[in-house]
């Protein structure tokens, strides 16, 4: 009898085991729930399917952002000096004189100061700037420095009535390094003319100081940089 007792227990105890691991078990692909992973009650299963990457859209070419005029590599004063509402001197590095408009309207040098030397760098697109007076008027309006001449040897700089699209007016800054902790520029035409120091005549005679030179490959290192020093708060009447 207890023979059979003890049968009748283990088969007992037996079938239970088998019921709860087919309970856990569940259906095949059905998360278990003795694992603690399944979703809770309610709620929807996580999806197995792969996830898509989100397109990855290049920025066109016209969009992004224009390259720095060189006003932006002198930090926010230089961005100053070259936004047309502020006026500067142009000092050209190793010389006694700064750049002014003498009494004739010539572009030349001189140790002095005051409104002859005040000029305005007015943006006009792309890297081009107008080098406006910040003071002289004539017939109630800004002056602009002018190259005049070919480009076929040296020429005078001189002032003219602005012209935004006249080639002999519309400069360019070239960053070339620093002078006393400020930066420096070469100041030059879409020619590849530059405004070079000539005090002594060498290069135009008869000159003021200043000339106009076409410096190209195999030419003599001659161009000269400026320092664009700020002279404060430029107050210009509006180009047309």
């Amino acid at each position: 009898m207890r023979a059979y007792l003890q049968a009748s227990a283990l088969g007992a105890v037996t079938a239970t085991l088998l019921l709860g691991s087919t309970a856990c078990a569940g259906k095949p692909g059905e998360p278990s729930a003795a694992s603690g992973l399944g979703s809770p009650a309610g709620s929807p299963a996580a999806s197995s399917a792969p996830v898509a990457a989100a397109p990855v859209r290049s920025t066109p070419a016209s969009s992004r952002p224009a390259a720095s005029a060189p006003a932006a590599s002198g930090g926010s004063a230089a961005a100053g000096v070259f936004s047309g509402r502020r006026q500067v001197s142009l000092v050209p590095v190793g010389s006694e004189g700064i750049v002014v408009v003498d009494g004739s309207g010539r572009i030349g040098l001189t140790d002095g100061s005051g409104d002859r030397a005040l000029f305005a760098l007015t943006p006009i697109g792309g890297d081009r700037y107008l080098i406006q007076t910040a003071k002289i008027r004539v017939g109630g309006e800004a002056s602009c420095v002018a190259v005049r001449g070919t480009g076929d040897g040296p020429a005078p700089v001189v002032t003219a009535a602005c012209d935004a699209s006249a080639p002999g007016q519309q400069f360019r800054f070239r960053r070339t390094g620093d002078a006393e902790g400020k930066p420096t520029y070469t100041v030059y035409t879409g020619a590849n003319t530059f405004l070079v120091r000539d005090e002594q005549g060498e290069l135009l005679p008869g000159g003021t100081g200043v000339a106009a030179v076409r410096i190209g490959e195999g030419t003599p290192d001659i161009d000269t940089p400026f320092v664009v020093a700020d002279r404060g708060p430029a107050s210009l009447p509006a180009l047309d």
